[in-house]
């Protein structure tokens, strides 16, 4: 299986061609985000937190660089630190690569993200990394197709200074965007021993609504993790102003790659409320976000400011 997906990924190499998007060559850039919440979980204390996030990139040309990602906590898919617990300096390298990207698509390699774009839902947790290879080929002006072979490991260890150990990891995605309002992903992966059938169906009004539908199949026991979300604008609120709910489901055989997507609540069916906006000076923003339970009827809150520049 994994060498036929090395197959695809050369074959796809071979057809990069076209000329480079523009970037300024040996050039240092950088952004940074932050953030500092409280969190209320029931029947627990609270808790005070921070994030740090860093992503430095350094541009050979206009096609390579050199690409990066320092982010403070100490697991696969958590990136915060609990204030006076005595344990509160995570502060890691948790990715490291190479990017070669033009008008045709992108290479990376190294310890690269695990995503080629935008975050889903049941996709692998933002904060994560994969030890590897990803090719994205532009088939046109609205469909990709990615490629993904490599390790997915060490997920307790946030260090990218890791011993690759075994090809344990395989991801083919085909997105595409069917017109202004529609779009999709299907994909089928292998990790954590396990294989995986992951689609996702997006539409997007033009009042700017949101609405999607993801559903992911461990395809040796049919066990599924489904996620239903809808975001929009609230001008009441301020012009920046975001409101995103989503409800999941997730069986309790499905695995721990439930536990490793982006948006990930508890087994069981559970919903969660989040709002995003931006204060008066810039970088500064803030946020609130509730979430509930149902499998241990439990709640949980959290609210806070954040930055980015």
């Amino acid at each position: 299986m994994l060498k036929a997906y090395f197959a695809i990924v050369s074959f796809l190499s071979v057809l990069s061609v076209g000329p480079a998007l523009a970037a300024p060559p040996g050039n240092w850039q950088a952004k940074l985000a932050g953030q500092m919440r409280v969190d209320e979980r029931s029947g627990k204390d609270l808790r005070y937190q921070y994030r740090l996030r860093f992503y430095p990139a350094y541009h050979f040309d206009a096609a390579w660089s050199l690409q990066a990602f320092v982010a403070t906590g100490k697991g696969f898919a958590s990136s915060h630190n609990t204030l006076d617990d005595g344990k509160a300096d995570h502060l890691y390298l948790r990715r490291l690569y190479l990017r070669h990207q033009d008008s045709a698509g992108k290479t990376e390699f190294g310890v690269i993200p695990t995503y080629k774009g935008d975050v889903a839902s049941t996709g692998l947790s933002k904060d994560g990394w994969i030890n590897g290879l990803r090719r994205v080929q532009n088939m046109n002006a609205n469909t990709r197709l990615e490629v993904v072979v490599g390790e997915l490991a060490h997920l307790d260890n946030a260090d990218a200074w890791q011993k690759w150990h075994s090809l344990n990891y395989a991801e083919l995605e085909l997105s595409s965007r069917v017109n202004n309002a529609l779009s999709y992903e299907l994909s089928l992966e292998h990790m954590l021993g396990d294989n995986f059938l992951r689609g996702e169906l997006r539409y997007q009004s033009a009042s700017q609504q949101t609405y999607a539908i993801e559903l992911v199949d461990r395809l040796d026991s049919n066990k599924v993790k489904l996620v239903l979300s809808f975001g929009m604008p609230l001008a009441w609120l301020g012009k920046n102003t975001e409101l995103f709910s989503h409800y999941s489901y997730a069986d309790k055989g499905f695995g721990e790659r439930a536990e490793l997507t982006e948006d990930f609540l508890d087994y069981g069916h559970a919903i969660a409320l989040e709002l995003d906006g931006k204060l008066g000076v810039k970088p500064w923003g803030w946020f609130a976000k509730f979430e509930h339970y149902a499998e241990h009827s439990t709640n949980r809150a959290q609210l806070g400011i954040k930055f980015s520049f």
